[in-house]
């Protein structure tokens, strides 16, 4: 019953417009024009007093079976999600110890030996309608703090004044293309064929870099030969309300936490396209950015790790991103998202729990289907829940097993942003909060994953766009 709740209203919040772009192939769908509240009625959920009278009538509720059965699914599921809690929070903990080291190391040591190689790197902008960002965007790549590097600008027919925009930069060097839209993948696809450095790193067109993340990048390159791709920190950029601080809180701990961890066994999963810096030569071995799937990012990744290259993270080469402003572009982007993990998984089902892939096929993939039906799994506990508070008198045991599982949730968001390299105050007083957005956030999983799963047609959507600040 929760599950067909959320699973209407998401669709209605989409209002009556939108809906239309998303109507399955097959007319026997449910997913039409109408309000949610018709759509609950359609179902015919049947009455609850008949529902407690033929459970009292024919005994399904024996208070002792229930008892146990639902207090085993409940504990089982929630030591799933507490394992991969403590797990990812330890593994990052050792990740940024190792970092500290690190930079001990070079500020001190290798600093003073003069030893640094500079990697030549190619920044590409895949830009599609972007012009009220394009220009911010470049002025930010026009100033970076490392000696050798070339901006390529790929405008994939636009229809408004991208081009032009990004041309205005041609005389300070930047590369500007055009060509008919083919996507992003073809898009960065194009950039990277024109691209002269060794290191090609994508950055999205309502995106900046920080000043250093260049020379980040380029010194984890440098140290590591089986190294094919480095995924950088992304940030929200202004986080000037309470919608994109907590997704910038989602960004701290729920994504970047996860690097961190994946990083240490040189499997991160998702180089994100706000910065993924990617050796071109191994981009050119496992032949560029699929164009099948709505995660080129995630695609990519996959292809690189099943080539046996290592992929790891970076936390302090930083990208300000913009994030979406309204629930309905969160839903547009969320639903992209999820429907595109659910694609490359499949894509690379044989990788899973195969040795042969090393610690990609049996930690990281494993890891990402994992966090692909954690929402699931958070829904589950909160329909034992509800269940439970009607057929259980002894609630103790579930409510305390939840509100543990809640208050490390809360820790282990508080500890991601005081690890951070620019922790935010205002994440920290947001994070009680935080449970209540990844309720919403697993919303959209689990009906991303039946759409998916039931084949129903959707189209490529970006949030509307401000000007980068």
């Amino acid at each position: 019953m929760i599950f067909a709740f959320v699973a209407i209203l998401l669709l209605s919040s989409l209002g009556t417009t939108p809906i239309t772009k998303y109507t399955p192939v097959k007319e026997s769908a449910i997913f039409v024009k109408e309000s949610a509240m018709d759509l609950w009625t359609k179902l015919n959920i049947p009455d609850y007093n008949i529902i407690f009278n033929l459970s009292t009538k024919y005994n399904l509720f024996a208070e002792r079976d229930f008892n146990l059965s639902y207090s085993l699914l409940f504990y089982g599921s929630l030591f799933i999600l507490i394992f991969r809690l403590i797990s990812f929070t330890f593994l990052s903990f050792i990740y940024t110890i190792h970092s500290s080291i690190y930079n001990f190391y070079y500020r001190f040591l290798r600093k003073k030996e003069g030893i640094d190689k500079y990697l030549k790197i190619s920044i590409i902008i895949p830009a599609f309608n972007e012009e009220v960002t394009i220009s911010s965007c470049i002025e930010s790549m026009l100033s970076l703090n490392y000696p050798c590097y070339e901006v390529v600008v790929v405008d994939d027919g636009s229809s408004d004044n991208t081009y032009n925009e990004a041309s205005k930069f041609s005389g300070k060097g930047v590369k500007v293309i055009r060509q008919e839209n083919t996507g992003k993948p073809g898009a960065i696809n194009t950039g990277i064929k024109n691209a002269s450095g060794e290191i090609v790193i994508t950055v999205d067109a309502d995106s900046k870099l920080h000043p250093d993340a260049l020379k980040w990048l380029s010194r984890r390159f440098s140290g590591n030969p089986r190294l094919g791709a480095v995924a950088g920190n992304v940030k929200i950029d202004k986080p000037n309300s309470i919608l994109k601080t907590l997704q910038s809180l989602e960004y701290t701990s729920s994504i970047n936490l996860g690097r961190k961890s994946q990083s240490l066994l040189h499997c991160v999963m998702i180089v994100p396209g706000a910065i993924a810096a990617l050796k071109t030569s191994v981009l050119r071995e496992v032949g560029f950015f699929p164009e099948d799937t709505f995660a080129e990012d995630f695609d990519i990744t996959m292809k690189i790790l099943k080539a046996g290259y290592h992929v790891e993270y970076e936390s302090r080469a930083m990208a300000f991103t913009q994030a979406p402003e309204s629930i309905e572009d969160i839903i547009k982007q969320r639903r992209r998202w999820h429907r595109g993990m659910t694609q490359v998984l499949a894509k690379y089902k044989n990788m899973y729990l195969n040795p042969k892939y090393g610690t990609a096929g049996m930690i990281g993939v494993p890891y990402m289907w994992l966090e692909l039906s954690s929402s699931l799994i958070n829904m589950v506990l909160l329909c034992i829940l509800l269940v439970a508070s009607i057929f259980m008198t002894d609630m103790s045991s579930l409510t305390t097993g939840m509100l543990t599982y809640w208050a490390l949730m809360i820790g282990v968001s508080i500890y991601s942003v005081l690890i951070d390299p620019k922790p935010s105050i205002k994440e920290i007083i947001i994070s009680p909060l935080f449970l209540f957005y990844n309720i919403f956030i697993d919303g959209i999983s689990i009906m991303a994953f039946i759409e998916e799963t039931l084949s129903i047609a959707m189209r490529w959507e970006k949030p509307k766009r401000e000007e980068l600040g």
